[in-house]
């Protein structure tokens, strides 16, 4: 049978059902007898990840397996789906396999085991096989193993090679395995079996890094025949891209002709954090749900989802966000975050429009903790009141952020738009209608094609604004602009640092004297029908051990330097500073408001309105099928403990209001979880409400005839 990709997407989506058409557990040799099936959801809303990479020098694996204890732990998490294990890191496999190895400490079919307690209790199961990560398929196959141009061993961090027997391990430490090599026919070999011995759900297939391109003689001698330069990065990064994709399309023909409905997802191909190449080769298109891996305490912060759940929503996916129970990351045995914080992310999943997965990793003995179920548990429990207030919902906004794949200008312009609750959304998705925007905004890095180009010049021309800072108003070459700005390219400055001097129209809250920008302006010339609105002071020399002064930077020249640093031409603002970018890396606050008055300069319809420290945050989605909209309100405030965020308090807030201008005509308004009505006011041609008071997190649904 054949399946396309779309209608695969559309089998396995949330709601889809699923099919009870297991298959006995043959080579598991075992006969389980009857089973009292209860029906799951195909893709779940509130998931657990079991994590279980379990080496050969643990003792007694599985020993202390119950499957009545296993079910209570779900039950108590209130968990409607778990990722269980085929095969760890270690290449150990929990189930008795004629393809790969079983672990020589376990003595019976884990893997069957749990799938069966899940699926009494109506928990979906997809099955997790590692690809990437194998060591002890590397250390006997080294054949296997994908090499860096030396021809040494790639590996995900140094690894010391003379090291002793006794010495420490750093964490996260593995060997790469090369997909082009005869390991992709084992993988398809041990998947089969899987299929068909097992009922399976979904697989869940990962470590899948494109940006680390592979030099083995597999891989040499393929690029040969192909006549690609080994020499040029890009172009063995874009082979392994074509070689992923050839081997993540075998696996799911695979799957689907035994499964037809079973979710597929290779983990790594929507990462955020390995550069655009996962973007620019669609790595994640054999997905059929995107789960957006995210460990906010240690991996950089709780604003990532956001950016990611409007673009792969946009892009038709559902979506899982997946984090962890740990206080750091993976592979932390006895590791808790706190109950608030497991709450938090909980609902802030929720509010961007995600199903919800929390890590865990289990005992090798086989035995669930308790105590980290119960924690999931509440958070969960408070899921359930709300995922139908999230979960299908799709992004609203007037504002629409391009998306330039770089981690660092994305993330620093969402976070600015998220810190001042101005709601946005990604307009780059494909070839989508621009003009469902009133601005559009490029972000500090060139990141325009010709053709992207075009459409900006439509949207401009058909009355939208763009509001675009420094390199992203240039082509791909950083040689010419390709955003008419009103005024001429001169190129980079030849300083290390500068400083801005705002003029009134964009003076709200900030200083009148000249303030630091830790990167220098792209320099242009005005054109004379050009607005200056703030006027760029270069220092006296940039800071080396020829010339420096004082501990930091060089203070700025008494005179304006004739170069400006934001102008206006009609619906088009420059910034000439990356004030994303710097934002990302300094967190000025000076960044941040000269760019919200910048915005509005050209943003006069903000959908909605509200009051909330910086650290809140507020999304609305569109829930069209129910015909209402929906605002979420949280607020979480994170501190920095070590080397990580941590959310612990969850203060009330009291008398937030809401103004929203809405395409629709709104007949009452609810507030979510508590189901009771709230107060709707008419505001000119907006609806006000106002929360009489929330901790941690409120939605609004607001229903329109």
């Amino acid at each position: 049978m054949t399946i396309t990709r779309r209608k695969l997407i559309q089998l396995s989506a949330l709601g889809g059902g699923l099919s009870v058409i297991g298959s006995p557990l043959l080579a598991a040799g075992r006969d389980n007898g009857p089973v009292a099936k209860m029906p799951r959801r195909r893709v779940g809303r509130r998931q657990i990840h079991l994590d279980f990479h379990t080496s050969e020098y643990l003792p007694d694996v599985g020993k202390n397996f119950s499957k009545e204890q296993f079910q209570h732990a779900l039950k108590l998490a209130n968990v409607d789906a778990v990722n269980v294990f085929a095969k760890g890191h270690h290449s150990w496999s929990y189930y008795p396999t004629k393809v790969g190895r079983m672990h020589p400490n376990l003595k019976f079919d884990l893997l069957g085991e749990q799938i069966q307690a899940c699926h009494e209790i109506g928990v979906a199961a997809p099955i997790y096989y590692t690809f990437g990560w194998s060591h002890n398929d590397a250390v006997n196959h080294p054949e296997w193993c994908s090499r860096l141009e030396d021809g040494s061993f790639q590996t995900s961090g140094d690894f010391n090679w003379d090291a002793k027997p006794n010495d420490s391990k750093p964490d996260f430490h593995w060997i790469f395995m090369c997909v082009n090599t005869s390991y992709h026919q084992h993988v398809m070999a041990q998947v089969e079996e899987l299929c068909v011995n097992y009922e399976v759900d979904g697989l869940w297939l990962d470590i899948y890094q494109v940006s680390r391109p592979c030099y083995c003689e597999t891989c040499r001698k393929m690029m040969r025949a192909e006549g690609i330069d080994v020499s040029k990065e890009s172009d063995v990064i874009a082979f392994l891209a074509r070689s992923f994709k050839r081997h993540q399309g075998a696996l799911t023909r695979l799957i689907q002709s035994y499964h037809p409905t079973a979710t597929v997802y290779f983990n790594g191909c929507s990462a955020l954090n390995r550069g655009s190449h996962n973007f620019k080769y669609e790595m994640y298109e054999y997905n059929t749900v995107q789960d957006l891996e995210d460990l906010p305490t240690t991996w950089g912060g709780y604003d990532k989802l956001p950016i990611q759940s409007k673009f792969f929503i946009n892009a038709g996916y559902p979506i899982t966000a997946m984090s962890g129970k740990f206080h750091t990351a993976w592979g932390e045995f006895g590791g808790f975050k706190s109950r608030n914080a497991l709450r938090y992310e909980a609902s802030a999943m929720i509010s961007w429009g995600a199903n919800c997965n929390f890590g865990d990793q289990l005992h090798p003995s086989g035995k669930m903790d308790l105590d980290t179920y119960k924690n999931i548990g509440e958070a969960y429990h408070y899921v359930e009141r709300i995922e139908d207030y999230g979960i299908g919902g799709t992004p609203e906004a007037r504002v629409g952020v391009w998306r330039s794949f770089s981690a660092s200008h994305d993330e620093g312009t969402c976070r600015i738009l998220l810190e001042r609750h101005v709601n946005f959304d990604i307009a780059n998705v494909g070839d989508r209608d621009l003009t469902a925007y009133d601005v559009i905004v490029i972000p500090g890095v060139a990141c325009l094609s010709a053709n992207d180009a075009r459409r900006i010049k439509a949207f401009i021309a058909t009355g939208g604004s763009i509001l675009v800072m420094g390199a992203g108003a240039l082509d791909s070459k950083n040689q010419s602009l390709v955003v008419d700005i009103g005024a001429r390219l001169v190129g980079e400055s030849q300083y290390d640092k500068d400083y801005l001097v705002v003029n009134k129209a964009l003076g709200d809250g900030l200083v009148e004297s000249p303030f630091l920008c830790y990167e220098p302006a792209l320099r242009v010339t005005a054109a004379a029908d050009t607005e200056v609105l703030a006027a760029v002071r270069e220092p006296y020399f940039s800071r080396t051990y020829e010339k420096f002064t004082s501990h930091q930077n060089t203070p700025f020249q008494l005179e304006d330097a004739p170069y400006p640093g934001v102008i206006r031409k009609g619906n088009v603002v420059f910034i000439a500073h990356a004030l994303d970018k710097m934002y990302f890396d300094h967190g000025a606050r000076l960044h941040r408001d000269l760019f919200i008055n910048a915005l509005r300069l050209v943003y006069r319809r903000p959908m909605i309105e509200t009051e909330l420290p910086s650290a809140g945050r507020v999304s609305l989605l569109h829930q069209q099928d129910k015909k209402r909209f929906v605002v979420h309100l949280l607020y979480g405030p994170p501190i920095t403990r070590g080397n990580c965020e941590v959310i612990e308090d969850l203060p009330t807030l009291h008398s937030v209001p809401v103004v929203l201008d809405l395409p629709k005509t709104i007949t009452q308004a609810t507030l979510v979880p508590e189901m009771t009505p709230l107060s709707v006011e008419k505001v000119g041609q907006k609806v006000k409400v106002v929360v009489p008071q929330f901790s941690c997190h409120c939605a609004i649904a607001l229903d329109y005839a």
